[in-house]
């Protein structure tokens, strides 16, 4: 892994104004820290938001919005998630 500036984000305002070239966000799936652990993605700077009050899931038309920290388990379990994504809800945990 290549060396990174770690920054936690104290609020959504102060997320956006670090975010840059570079930077990528660190929020409620691990994805991020297995795919530098690959060498898939390298980022200069990870702003973690993952403590931030960003952990909605609601349906949207016909989607469906998923907040920044949400945990992975939490959206496989959540029941709307399970009854109308039922393929997302078991390709999470598998």
């Amino acid at each position: 892994m290549r060396l990174f500036t770690y920054v936690r984000a104290r609020d959504t305002a102060d997320a956006i104004a670090q975010f840059g070239p570079g930077a990528m966000y660190l929020g409620g799936g691990t994805n991020l820290v297995d795919l530098m652990r690959l060498g898939v993605e390298q980022p200069e700077r990870i702003i973690d938001v993952s403590r931030l009050p960003l952990t909605g899931i609601e349906p949207d038309g016909g989607g469906l919005l998923i907040g920044a920290a949400v945990r992975n388990s939490d959206l496989a379990a959540h029941p709307f998630v399970r009854c109308r994504y039922p393929v997302l809800a078991r390709a999470i945990v598998s």
